[in-house]
């Protein structure tokens, strides 16, 4: 059991051996002392091979939502021949699908049970469905002859069954980010594999389908490859990132554990308890800032992933760089690059100030080159400001591309802290249902703006079309203005956010004290009460559970005395039966007597003849004195 010791003391824990180890106050704050290593308990350790196959699992994470972001807009309307105004309705209607079912998939992994835990079945099955989702998605109708209405009826559908296999791997896989291990520093460590995990398959998922994109619209080809057809741009595109997104999701599937167990029961579906579920996450303060923070910076980034091309192939039509004509690579390379570069310096600010800090620390970079590629003209800029002002942006980025998912499980030990309850994947489906909705409907407002100003789509999708001059306008000033509003939005938002790594050591504290059963001090109860009222805000009773009462499959444990009394073996409880009913009959006789009647004999009875059946006696009897009442 937890030793309590007030806030302003050492407090301490036990570990497996028996021992102790004592930890000064704040000191597993400061994530980059010797000190907080050494409060890791032996099973919450996660090994570097575990970490890395979770890693390998965020290459969908990272990769799915780049890959889509920054191709799918662009083959739509270049290679298909739709309309931006059409294709952008149809990428935002599969993602508001996508975002509505994340909630139902947390619901469903929440209440999973089984050997294999409750997310790594979805992940690994899903991995093998994803694969076969995405070559089904970039078949190349268009070179077998079909229509345009034709291609637009087959992309709906198999773009809503695409967002359908990614939200059956990517709710569980998100959870786990929580659910991997109770230790925070542990989870900021396996999270940081990840996240160089995902920044390379975002690297990966902007480039190389931008220049296979490229070299399929183009008539002359792109860099080292010639002009290409439909079918070797599906056939390329699927078997490296079918490769990457599913094996990565298999591999996570079949090697990294769940050690966070569930501490609520499970559930079955009630519709208006599961309506209600939209709104819980959102009762926790610091999580409706967090998914401020998250929203907006990545429905930002989904913006200019989806006018990367148009500003590059349109705005920039003609214009050379480093003998090249101008590519949308030259944008998204640059800023992924430099926000791949950022991490350290993320990660050293996370321990050193705050999560909060490292989110926010570059988003001034970040609107300063987003304004400078509005307002710079092909007529008078040169073309090589271009990548400069994307390696600005990047390093701006990449905190707040970086933070968002190693924020997460400490918004859900917030939640865990003021309710007992630990709903991560019901907190994951809403967070990525907040971040697929922001970005369906920046999506869905490039397509609309573009069309709204003129841009012009050709059913043939085999020459050039130069756009008017409303239409390139219209391009550059969605690019400024929504980094310029959204990114300033997820700045105010994280100085909003006040969870610190101290409060997160006092949070681990306890909830681990209540899960062990122990008690706090009263000076302890009124900080965690002070805790929860800043960090969570107002707590309903109703949504209060007890975890000391749950096993690790959410079953409710069942009464000591009961189970106690169900160890007695089989061959003494007939002897058991027979001097219970005799000493009942005693008793009886002696209640008439004395107009007393006291249930201490009766128990003492059959804890004796309990004992003698099992071969132990009690030492604990009862005086007499304590029998009778007089």
């Amino acid at each position: 059991m937890r030793k309590s010791k007030p806030q302003s003391e050492e407090f301490s824990f036990e570990v497996p051996d028996g021992g102790q180890i004592v930890v000064a106050e704040g000191a597993e704050a400061d994530a980059s002392s010797g000190t907080a290593a050494s409060a890791v308990r032996p099973e919450d350790k996660v090994p570097l091979k575990e970490k890395l196959c979770y890693g390998a699992g965020g290459l969908m994470d990272g990769g799915g939502v780049a890959l889509m972001s920054c191709v799918m807009l662009g083959f739509m309307t270049k290679y298909g021949g739709i309309i931006p105004a059409v294709a952008s309705t149809i990428m935002m209607v599969a993602k508001l699908w996508d975002a509505v079912s994340d909630p139902f998939m947390g619901f469903i992994s929440d209440n999973t049970r089984g050997k294999w835990g409750r997310r790594k079945p979805y992940m690994f099955f899903g991995g093998i469905a994803l694969i076969l989702a995405l070559f089904m998605l970039f078949m190349p109708l268009r070179d077998w002859g079909v229509s345009v209405s034709g291609y637009t009826a087959y992309i709906i559908i198999m773009y809503l069954v695409w967002n359908t296999c990614s939200t059956i791997t990517q709710v569980p896989y998100t959870s786990m980010a929580s659910d991997i291990t109770p230790s925070f520093k542990e989870r900021n460590n396996t999270n940081t594999v990840k996240l160089v995990f995902t920044a390379a398959a975002s690297g990966l998922a902007y480039v190389i389908p931008l220049v296979l994109l490229e070299a399929l619209i183009s008539e002359d080809g792109y860099l080292f490859f010639p002009k290409i057809s439909g079918p070797v741009f599906w056939i390329v595109l699927c078997v490296v990132f079918g490769t990457l997104f599913g094996g990565g999701l298999i591999l996570c599937g079949l090697f990294v554990k769940e050690r966070i167990k569930p501490t609520a029961p499970k559930q079955k579906f009630n519709l208006k308890r599961f309506v209600k579920n939209y709104i819980e996450p959102y009762k926790n303060r610091s999580y409706r800032w967090h998914i401020v923070m998250y929203a907006t910076a990545f429905m930002c980034m989904d913006m200019i992933s989806a006018l990367a091309v148009y500003y590059a192939t349109d705005v920039w039509h003609g214009y050379k760089l480093f003998g090249m004509d101008m590519s949308s690579m030259f944008i998204v390379a640059p800023l992924m690059v430099a926000a791949v570069i950022a991490f350290p310096l993320a990660r050293i600010m996370m321990d050193k100030k705050s999560k909060a800090f490292a989110f926010r620390m570059g988003l001034p970079f970040y609107i300063a080159g987003g304004i400078m590629l509005a307002v710079m003209d092909p007529s008078w800029t040169p073309p090589v400001l271009v990548p400069i002002v994307a390696l600005i942006m990047g390093f701006g980025f990449g905190g707040a591309q970086m933070m968002p998912w190693i924020i997460f499980p400490d918004t859900l030990d917030v939640a865990e802290m003021a309710t007992g309850a630990r709903p991560t994947g019901t907190y994951s489906g809403m967070m990525t249902l907040a971040r697929k909705v922001a970005g369906a409907f920046g999506v869905g407002l490039v397509g609309w703006i573009m069309s709204g100003a003129g841009y012009i789509t050709d059913d043939s999708a085999t020459t050039y079309i130069n756009q008017p001059d409303s239409a390139l306008l219209a391009i550059k000033l969605v690019l400024g203005i929504s980094i310029a509003v959204f990114i300033t939005i997820a700045m105010i938002a994280s100085f909003k956010y006040k969870v610190t790594s101290k409060k997160l050591e006092r949070m681990r504290y306890f909830i681990d004290t209540r899960k062990d059963g122990g008690a706090l001090t009263p000076e302890e109860e009124e900080e965690r009460e002070k805790m929860v009222a800043e960090l969570y805000g107002k707590v309903n009773p109703n949504d209060i559970v007890d975890p000391s009462k749950y096993d690790e499959n959410g079953n409710i444990i069942e009464n000591d005395d009961i189970a106690e009394f169900e160890t007695v073996e089989s061959e003494g409880i007939d002897a058991v039966a027979q001097t219970l009913a005799e000493e009942a009959s005693a008793l009886s006789e002696e209640a008439r007597e004395d107009n007393v009647f006291s249930q201490s004999d009766l128990y003492e009875s059959v804890s004796e003849e309990a004992g003698d059946a099992d071969g132990t006696v009690s030492d604990d009897v009862p005086s007499d004195e304590q029998k009778i009442e007089e």
